[in-house]
């Protein structure tokens, strides 16, 4: 047959014939009648209507939707199998699967940041609510009021926070672990997440770290120096403690040092939470350690407060050896 003929058998340009007839074909019996269709009328691939459906979760008649495939032979209908009743009902019970799973993901990663983002094991678990109320009540409540206004999704909204005192023992160190940890407890985000968005680091590990990149001859890996101040820079809250317990060779190195660090986080507009026993100016300060320049940020970046500590030790207080 030539070219002319297969276009009077299959009117379609270019001689094609529709799928929907090559598949009832293929899939209809041998002998099985022909499709019923009207001149120049081509068949339906599919259908889809209203029609009484059976629940296969409460058994009982519905109205819904019916699928018809006319590309089988016979034509195959699909149902719906769940009435809206019981198909709002499976929809909530996999949402609340769902949630559940995500709570339980979320509480393990905080778990897992309070392990690993610094506190040390001593505060891990201590909290506002276990403070004694009645021994630093002013400095507790601007911490507490702090935590509960940070938000680590939001990070750039919070001002930073310095704590001094002239003395030791007054709960510089439990009031900064308890800030970190109520932050952690209190996230309620992605449990996607896998880095640690809070970091506690006291002032003279911070400055063994550091130091401890400049020895590369033992020929092992060793963390870099610019790794670590990228990581302190882009961590969403720093908290530093003790600083000003360093003993440093020479206040160049610290003074560039907490620069980097401080100069990062202000261009960031990430805040820090510091405790330290030097006053921001003056003698043995925080302007000796850091630099002028340093300190003048800082100042900037907590709005002018510094949170003063006074009174007796609560370990002399106490008795805790």
């Amino acid at each position: 047959m030539d070219n002319r003929g297969r276009d009077q058998e299959n009117p379609r340009a270019g001689g094609l014939e529709p799928l929907g007839n090559i598949l009832g074909r293929r899939l209809r019996p041998p002998g099985g009648p022909s499709p019923s269709l009207e001149a120049g009328q081509e068949r339906p691939n599919q259908k889809i209507e209203t029609g009484t459906c059976v629940c296969q979760t409460c058994g009982k008649n519905f109205q819904g939707e019916v699928v018809t495939f006319y590309f089988m032979e016979p034509p195959r209908e699909i149902r719906a199998n769940e009435c809206p009743e019981c198909r709002e009902k499976s929809e909530a019970d996999e949402k609340n699967a769902a949630e559940k799973e995500r709570r339980l993901r979320v509480v393990a990663l905080r778990e897992h940041w309070l392990d690993t983002c610094g506190i040390p094991p001593v505060f891990r678990n201590t909290r506002f609510k276990d403070l004694d109320s009645g021994y630093q009540a002013k400095g507790q409540n601007v911490c507490r009021r702090w935590a509960r206004s940070f938000v680590l999704e939001d990070p750039t909204s919070s001002r930073s926070l310095v704590l001094y005192s002239d003395t030791p023992g007054v709960g510089k160190s439990v009031l900064t672990s308890c800030i970190g940890g109520q932050v952690i407890d209190e996230w309620d985000g992605d449990p996607n997440r896998t880095r640690c968005p809070v970091i506690f680091h006291s002032g003279p590990d911070l400055v063994r770290r550091i130091r401890a990149t400049f020895d590369v001859s033992d020929g092992q890996y060793h963390e870099r120096e610019v790794d670590i101040y990228k990581q302190l820079a882009r961590v969403r809250l720093l908290m530093l403690d003790d600083v000003g317990k360093e003993q440093p060779r020479s206040y160049r190195f610290t003074q560039e040092m907490y620069w980097y660090i401080i100069d990062a986080r202000v261009k960031a507009g990430l805040p820090v939470v510091i405790n330290s026993r030097r006053p921001l100016t003056g003698e043995d300060s925080l302007e000796e350690l850091m630099g002028v320049d340093t300190v003048d940020r800082l100042y900037g970046m907590t709005g002018g407060g510094v949170i003063e500590l006074t009174g007796p030790s609560y370990r002399k207080l106490k008795r805790i050896p």
